[in-house]
């Protein structure tokens, strides 16, 4: 019987003690916690509100399609800025882009910077363009566009770079597959020089 007594009141102490002591831990926290100053800047927030007002941007935009031969093109990029004057597209810096086709050639692409232009069907990529294949071309220009709706790449400027017999050079170069399933053709115009290094 004492001992129920002694149960029963230390249930009743318990219950008014302990949300009491809860109570006095809660409001330390308002009490003792750091006064931050509405004026001061968050140390690792380095986003400059104004621009982003003044130029819509995507952090790694990706775009990916096929085209109506049935190759697969994927782009990515660190940064994309709208650009609303010029049919919807957008500046993408940091460019890279990969275009597969059925017939399991493999195009690598990257660039400093390039012009997504959907209202063209087209993308750019411009500044330090590097171009490799899987059939070991390895090509640079300064502009290379790529359609996003035919298997196509062009490069309407001059093209040097390493193929599979030398060294070569090109005012102009297109890969395009000219029929579904058909073949894909690597064709260089304009002043074509090749340095022919034979293999060892």
């Amino acid at each position: 019987m004492i001992r129920d007594n002694r149960h029963s009141m230390l249930v009743t102490w318990a219950k008014t003690l302990l949300p009491l002591a809860a109570l006095v831990l809660l409001s330390s926290v308002f009490l003792i916690g750091h006064r931050v100053e509405p004026g001061t800047v968050i140390p690792y927030s380095d986003v400059d509100i104004e621009e982003l007002a003044r130029e819509p941007q995507v952090v790694a935009p990706e775009y990916a399609g096929v085209t109506k031969e049935g190759a697969a093109l994927s782009v990515r990029g660190s940064r994309a800025i709208l650009q609303p004057g010029n049919g919807d597209g957008s500046s993408v810096q940091q460019l890279v882009a990969k275009l597969q086709t059925r017939s399991g050639l493999v195009v690598d692409l990257n660039a400093t910077a390039g012009q997504i232009r959907p209202d063209e069907d087209l993308i750019e990529l411009s500044e330090g363009v590097a171009m490799q294949t899987s059939t070991d071309y390895r090509m640079r220009s300064d502009l290379i566009e790529i359609s996003t709706d035919q298997t196509r790449v062009l490069t309407p400027g001059a093209v040097h770079g390493e193929a599979p017999m030398g060294v070569l050079d090109a005012g102009a170069m297109e890969l395009s597959q000219p029929e579904p399933g058909g073949s894909n053709n690597l064709l260089f115009t304009k002043g074509v020089k090749l340095v022919y290094q034979p293999q060892e």
